[in-house]
């Protein structure tokens, strides 16, 4: 992945890349499957769906380091933990942006390596702005439980 700044305060920051999982099914063994490697965000039923939110533990450099361990870790699921990613509804790598204001450009571009595997794992890529400083609240709130 890269990014690009220009010189002085960019308009946004890159965050994070949260792995979100929906379905009919309850994720709970496959949040278990993955709890020594990821960090579980949320599990859940959300709006009538079972909802599952993941995390790599340890924030690597940007989007493809990210998605590409959250990636390997999915790829190697076991059977039944395998099925329920499968069988979800939708699968979601969801990188988070925090909207700044700077005035010059944040720039981020996937390597091709990255989209493949998303692809591969019938997932697709998503792109949240969040407004400045709440999602840094929010996840220091959470994680501090």
């Amino acid at each position: 992945m890269t990014v690009t700044e220009q010189q002085g305060k960019a308009t946004a920051n890159y965050l994070n890349v949260d792995l979100e999982i929906r379905s009919r099914s309850d994720l709970q063994p496959l949040a278990d499957a993955v709890a020594d490697r990821l960090f579980v965000l949320h599990i859940g039923k959300v709006a009538g769906s079972f909802f599952l939110s993941l995390e790599v533990l340890c924030l690597p450099g940007g989007p493809d380091a990210a998605i590409k361990q959250l990636g390997r870790v999915m790829s190697r699921l076991p059977a039944p933990a395998r099925r329920l990613w499968t069988g979800a509804r939708d699968r979601v790598f969801d990188i988070g942006i925090e909207a700044t204001v700077g005035s010059t450009t944040l720039a981020l571009a996937l390597e091709p390596e990255t989209v493949k595997l998303v692809g591969r794992l019938k997932a697709r890529i998503a792109l949240t702005v969040y407004p400045r400083n709440t999602r840094r609240r929010r996840l220091t709130k959470r994680r501090g439980k």
